[in-house]
């Protein structure tokens, strides 16, 4: 076949002989297809995308670049002076039209394919990026754009980075900095600045991107969009403008912005920046725009505290103390409010940690204090907190709407972050919280509709319900007092109500496509036509893709609100909602993927990736209960979906399937024997050795789980499915030098030895290592250059050298230090396994197949090796001094102890072969007096193990380990513990010391 006859207006276009004409045939050709959705997939069939992809780019200037800061003349025209720039603006137009595709409840996903495959982006971003680009393409340009980011995610449950790769990249993001960096001066600026700052928020969801985006200054003009709100309404702090001058600062206060400007796009671009990165929003805090606004307040000294010097200097008198500035004023505009109680959860959760140190979970309190009621509360040194948080407080009080909504999404992040104070717990438990929970309601009232943001699909109302309960999620993830007071709000039965709704079939009729009669019937197939002239898919429709982020989010709540007590897990069990839950863990077939024309939101229907994540991590708290998981969890199936989420094809949904199978293999849970009777152990075995380390780490803890108690042929399984050579590998690595190698020299500088966090009971990290937390490097923490004095240009938004370096630093800090988490627990759960195969019934059997299978002398030397004293050559130094002390991870020495205890239960010659390694009970005696209480208790128990007899045929071989331990000076070690502050310790010591003088006395 032979593709159909052009119209004469395509004709017309591709044969224009002047710029003028090719103007009048795009105008006709905007009538034509704007407003008549039927006609669009027509055009794109006839070729009409690579012919605007032609125009644009001849619009491209010979030299590419980035915007400078300073555009030419041309650059502030509001209308095309030319034909060339007409026909080039009415192209974006058309463009802008085409994106949004057809029917708004459709979503027009379908047409996003022929515009990525044609190459029209990279063309439209160069245009924008361009120094002399003239300002009335800006506003049609950020349109289109944010008409294709609103509909990325309609094309499937997979995220699409096309967009944000081509526009966080280094030929154009300066280009959204220029934008960003303007001055609210006219209604075009306003516009421009605020389509710019909804694309950040729509397409900023990779780390990558959002630290480019710091450190190429958007943050910093981000910052000073806020400052100019701040001026507008009044707040900035008094005396601000005499520091205006000072290094760090604007040089003048910002522009206020006008009435009719909006708030909630600006912070919700901060908001995604900033997420998830402590350094970030420090960076952030301490930028331009918030430090002219609200300068750093300085102690200040009473006047009979200085004294004047005889050559006319000044000093304080050593009787001077320093009085604080005292708190930010907007604090008086906030609420009194009752001080938050220091309890803990009322019940410890029955659930038994997932490791075997019992971490605590670490989360903030509040600290009571003798008064019952508190105005504001006064910072200290230590508990130094920005005036934007209590700005921020204001703003969600008084405002409504999605600007009320970004306002607590940002204040939550910065108090996640640590970056608000101590107490601030208080004002977020009876004024965030329950505006948050109102927000959860069906007649929760939102006026004025954002159509910036969402491009139309769904009103503003419905997208502010979506969002509620992942703020809320967020909020209370880590914190009892938060949870205590959400749940005393009625959140649970709230959410689950909402979340059954979810369930309720949506009945939206979509418009189908209209041809006119006859229309296609010469074109040809779609298969021979090139991808730039092919529709894609239908994609989902917005509400479809609203109600499963909804259910999302939902679950996220549900989550969030119930890892401390039984009590509220029983909650949620009560509310009828686990069936729900058990529903969303089902994925989405292939068929209803091919299929999205229509809303598909009931269990028959399955659900995308993100949910089934959520739904996952709401199971996961669930289990953590013995009652809930032998009875709602075991009578919904729980087991059932999880088997197939294991091998899910997304390495996310198989890693959070691995975290709930973590839960069902407990030795209590009756699933452990489905697990083991369902052929799960080869497919954890194998994903034992996947590429990402996540997964290799959920997966050896769900093994170390079923290896407990278990019988001795299912831990041989175990180990033959791992492979001895792979066991071999993982606990003969050293750690330590890993961690040379991903550059501790820096920490190193920084750090007297190395300390390493671990991740608790319910598998979050806390406690990460934060190698710049003492940092020395004073003159990275100080702002280098002064701004110059009341001429606002891009440059001032481009981060100083110290400024950046410091981010870079940071951020290169964080992924390390992860990575090096990551080679930590890897490790130890492969301990953690050997030491539970070699624990219970038959242990000595199995002690001899491990040696057997990965070699006697290989086990007793990489436990020794662990053990090691180690030091580390610093780069740049060759004297003595040079040479560090690094800590052996507490996680690696308690793993190995408690594999040296089982040893030491086994037979008379296991006993034997650790007292007789060479360095294996020298290196420990270095640990008796470790600072972690497991380590301590582990070192002693291992003695009572060597010395105990189970009948009297052991008693010489223990009496001779028990002589063999006092010449290496056990008994020393001893009676140093002999006043540890941990009573476990003390009594396994006095055993030990027992055993010891029984034997070696006698």
């Amino acid at each position: 076949m032979t593709r159909a006859s052009a119209p004469p207006l395509l004709l017309q276009l591709q044969s224009a002989d002047s710029s003028s004409a090719q103007a009048a045939a795009l105008r006709s050709l905007k009538n034509e297809t704007i407003g008549h959705d039927q006609r669009k997939e027509s055009w794109i069939r006839w070729g009409i995308i690579p012919v605007l992809a032609n125009i644009l780019a001849a619009r491209q200037p010979s030299g590419k670049g980035p915007a400078s800061a300073e555009h030419s003349g041309g650059s502030r025209l509001r209308y095309p002076t030319s034909s060339e720039d007409e026909a080039c603006l009415q192209a974006v137009i058309i463009l802008g039209s085409l994106a949004q595709g057809t029917d708004a409840r459709a979503g027009g996903a379908a047409f996003l394919s022929p515009i990525f495959s044609s190459g029209i982006l990279s063309a439209l971003l160069s245009i924008l990026s361009a120094p002399e680009c003239p300002s009335f393409f800006v506003c049609p340009i950020l349109r289109t754009l944010n008409n294709i980011a609103d509909r990325l995610p309609l094309q499937s449950s997979a995220k699409d980075t096309r967009l944000a790769d081509l526009l966080f990249s280094n030929d154009h993001i300066a280009c959204l900095a220029h934008i960003l960096s303007q001055d609210y001066g006219n209604h075009h600026n306003q516009a421009a600045i605020e389509l710019a700052a909804s694309l950040v928020g729509k397409l900023c969801t990779e780390e990558t991107h959002k630290a480019v985006l710091a450190e190429c200054g958007v943050l910093d003009a981000l910052a000073v969009k806020v400052a100019s709100f701040i001026v507008a309404q009044g707040f900035v702090l008094p005396g601000a403008e005499a520091h205006v001058q000072e290094s760090g600062a604007l040089g003048s206060l910002p522009t206020p912005a006008p009435a009719g400007a909006k708030l909630a796009p600006i912070l919700r671009a901060i908001t995604v920046i900033i997420e998830h990165s402590k350094w970030r929003a420090e960076h952030f805090l301490s930028s331009p725009g918030i430090l002219t606004v609200f300068p750093k307040q300085l102690p200040e000294f009473a006047p009979t505290d200085i004294k004047k010097g005889p050559w006319g200097s000044t000093y304080l008198s050593g009787s001077a103390v320093p009085r604080h500035a005292g708190a930010s004023p907007l604090e008086h505009l906030l609420p009194s409010v009752p001080l938050a109680q220091n309890k803990s959860p009322a019940n410890t959760p029955n659930f038994p940690p997932l490791g075997h140190q019992g971490t605590t979970h670490h989360r903030r309190h509040s600290q009571s204090i003798s008064t019952p009621m508190s105005v504001y509360d006064t910072p200290t040194s230590e508990d130094e907190e920005n005036p934007i948080v209590p700005w921020l407080l204001y703003i969600l009080r008084t405002e409504s709407g999605m600007v009320r909504l970004m306002a607590a999404r940002l204040v939550t992040v910065l108090f996640r972050l640590g970056l608000t104070k101590k107490r601030r717990v208080s004002m977020l438990c009876y004024v965030l919280i329950p505006i948050l929970i109102r927000m959860l309601d069906k007649d929760y009232e939102v006026t004025g509709d954002d159509g910036v943001q969402y491009g139309g699909l769904i009103p503003s109302s419905e997208r502010l319900r979506e969002e509620a309960p992942f703020v809320l999620a967020t909020l209370v993830i880590d914190d009892f007092e938060l949870q205590r007071h959400a749940a005393d709000g009625n959140a649970i039965k709230r959410l689950s109500q909402l979340l059954k709704e979810t369930y309720n079939p949506v009945q939206e009729a979509i418009r189908p496509m209209w041809h006119a009669e006859g229309e296609d019937s010469a074109s040809s197939p779609p298969e021979s036509l090139p991808a730039e002239c092919r529709l894609g898919s239908p994609g989902f429709s917005p509400i479809h893709c609203h109600v499963m982020r909804y259910r999302e989010n939902i679950l996220k709540a549900l989550a969030a609100l119930v890892p401390f007590k039984d009590e509220y897990r029983k909650a949620v069990c009560e509310n009828g909602v686990v069936p729900y839950i058990i529903d969303s863990l089902k994925p989405c077939s292939d068929d209803q993927l091919a299929d999205t024309t229509s809303p598909k939101n009931t269990a028959t229907h399955g659900n995308p990736t993100p949910t089934l994540l959520a739904a996952c991590g709401a199971a996961r708290m669930l289990t953590r209960s013995v009652s809930v998981l032998r009875t709602s969890m075991i009578d919904a199936g729980v087991a059932t979906p999880l088997f197939v989420l294991i091998k899910h094809p997304d390495i996310e949904v198989q890693i959070a399937a691995t975290q709930v199978i973590c839960n069902l293999a407990l030795d209590f849970s009756p699933m452990k024997e489905a697990i083991i009777s369902a052929d799960i152990l080869p497919t954890l075995c194998e994903h034992a050795h996947s590429p990402s380390t996540k997964l290799r780490i959920e997966s050896l803890w769900a093994l170390k789980h079923v290896a407990y108690n278990s019988t001795n042929d299912v831990k041989v399984r175990i180990i033959e499915g791992l492979g001895p050579g792979y066991i071999r590998q993982i606990i003969t690595q050293d750690p330590i030098t890993a961690l040379a190698k991903r550059g501790l020299d820096e920490d190193m500088e920084n750090n007297g030895g190395v300390g390493m966090g671990r991740a608790n009971s319910a598998r979050e990290q806390v406690d990460l290592l934060n190698p710049m937390e003492t940092a020395g490097h004073d003159e990275d923490l100080k702002m280098a250059d002064t701004m110059p004095p009341s001429k606002m240009s891009l440059d001032m938004f481009l981060p100083d050298a110290t400024r950046r370096r410091k981010l870079a630093l940071h951020g290169n800090l964080d992924q390390t230090t992860q990575a090096r988490q990551d080679d930590i627990a890897v490790q130890e759960q492969t301990f953690d396994l050997l030491r539970n195969i070699i624990c219970g019934p038959g242990a000595s059997e199995m002690i001899e197949h491990l040696f057997k299978t990965l070699g006697q002398d290989l086990i007793l030397d990489a436990l020794a090796d662990k053990l090691r004293p180690r030091s580390i050559q610093l780069p740049h130094r060759r004297e003595a001094s040079g040479h560090r002390a690094l800590s052996v991870p507490t996680e690696i020495l308690v793993s190995v102890t408690f594999v040296m205890i089982h040893l030491a239960a086994g037979l008379p010659w296991h006993r034997q072969l650790l007292v007789s390694h060479r360095d294996l009970l020298r290196y420990l005696m270095g640990y008796f007096n470790h600072s972690h209480r497991d380590v301590r208790t582990n070192c002693v128990w291992v003695v009572i193990n060597l010395t105990y007899k189970d009948d009297a045929s052991e008693e010489e071989g223990c009496r001779e380990r028990a002589f063999r331990l006092r010449a290496m000076g056990v008994m020393d070690r001893l009676a140093s513990l002999g006043d540890d502050p941990d009573l476990d310790v003390r009594e396994r010591t006095r055993t030990a010391q027992d055993l010891v003088n029984s034997l070696t006395h006698a």
